[in-house]
């Protein structure tokens, strides 16, 4: 798409109504642009995005990559697949906001990609080896990550990151995993672990919401990780943007991404904010899309950036007397 200049106001900040804005149209379902108003962009906050890689020319969408980027499979052979969901995921997580196609919900965050797919396996459906995903983990919180993004589902447990993800736990991560594309009523793993008491409190599972709001029939169900279970844009969301076009994708792997955005918006507001903290704010102020309180079809309910940032300040200001 031709660059829109006035999609980027005086102040730097996103102009609704904007062509750039309006594809972006998660960023306004997720009910962010209050953060935008603050000036809350993510900045401070690294987010780790555990994934195909972005590569080549990709680097050039992130106002802010993190030199300790890196692909964890050495001496990783070429392949004709189609790995381009490691940039799809982290654009619109962190992609940078310059006018031009479109822009992450944390376009200021410190993006740390880290690829860990299966060499050669992105010729037909892009997978990943249980040891090097619990590398990868280790990886994010070595370098810093406050919030790790996992954009994968499996359909069996994966015992093999189990120490991983409590260590990122115990370091105050918050962990924002996939529910899956099946529309099953449980998630899949990693994101089943949020059921788990020895990673609940850490972990945040996704499922995918379409433009009109709602949880997409295809997105697999809260289940029993409904406490810890929020829908966030993930239906036909706009990546890929050239000159001339854009390209429409889905999953809930793309609702990660704002949710995992979400949570270094909040943690870039208050950086006392705990992880734990982070989580329970995205949480507790989504927006009921069945009957009150969690349930098992939607969990929580739909992800609302604007009432956990009041929610993130009210408690700042009660705690300061």
């Amino acid at each position: 798409m031709p660059a829109d200049t006035a999609g980027v106001g005086r102040d730097g900040r996103p102009r609704p109504g904007s062509i750039e804005y309006r594809l972006s149209w998660g960023v306004e379902a997720s009910r962010a642009a209050r953060a935008y108003s603050k000036g809350v962009t993510g900045r401070g906050v690294v987010v780790a995005m555990i994934d195909t890689g972005i590569g080549g020319t990709s680097a050039d969408l992130f106002a802010d990559l993190s030199p300790a980027s890196t692909d964890l499979v050495p001496d990783r052979h070429e392949d004709d697949g189609d790995h381009e969901h490691g940039a799809q995921t982290a654009s619109l997580l962190a992609g940078r906001l310059d006018g031009a196609g479109t822009f992450g919900i944390a376009y200021g965050a410190t993006l740390l990609s880290i690829r860990a797919d299966r060499d050669g396996s992105c010729r037909k459906t892009c997978a990943f080896d249980a040891d090097v995903l619990a590398r990868a983990i280790e990886y994010a919180v070595d370098h810093g990550a406050r919030v790790i993004g996992m954009p994968m589902a499996s359909r069996r447990p994966i015992p093999q990151i189990e120490p991983a993800l409590a260590r990122a736990a115990a370091r105050g991560v918050v962990i924002v995993a996939a529910a899956g594309n099946d529309g099953s009523d449980q998630p899949h793993w990693p994101g089943r672990y949020a059921s788990d008491p020895r990673f609940r409190d850490a972990m945040i599972v996704v499922g995918a919401s379409s433009r009109r709001g709602d949880l997409t029939r295809w997105s697999n169900k809260a289940g029993l990780a409904l406490d810890r279970y929020i829908a966030a844009p993930g239906e036909q969301v706009v990546v890929n943007c050239t000159t001339r076009f854009c390209r429409l994708t889905s999953g809930t792997s793309y609702s990660v991404s704002y949710a995992a955005g979400a949570a270094a918006l909040l943690l870039s507001r208050d950086p006392g904010l705990t992880g734990p903290e982070a989580a329970a704010a995205l949480l507790g102020s989504a927006r009921d899309l069945a009957d009150r309180g969690p349930d098992p079809l939607t969990g929580r309910g739909l992800l609302d950036v604007r009432r956990a940032l009041q929610t993130v300040d009210r408690e700042r200001d009660e705690a300061r007397g």
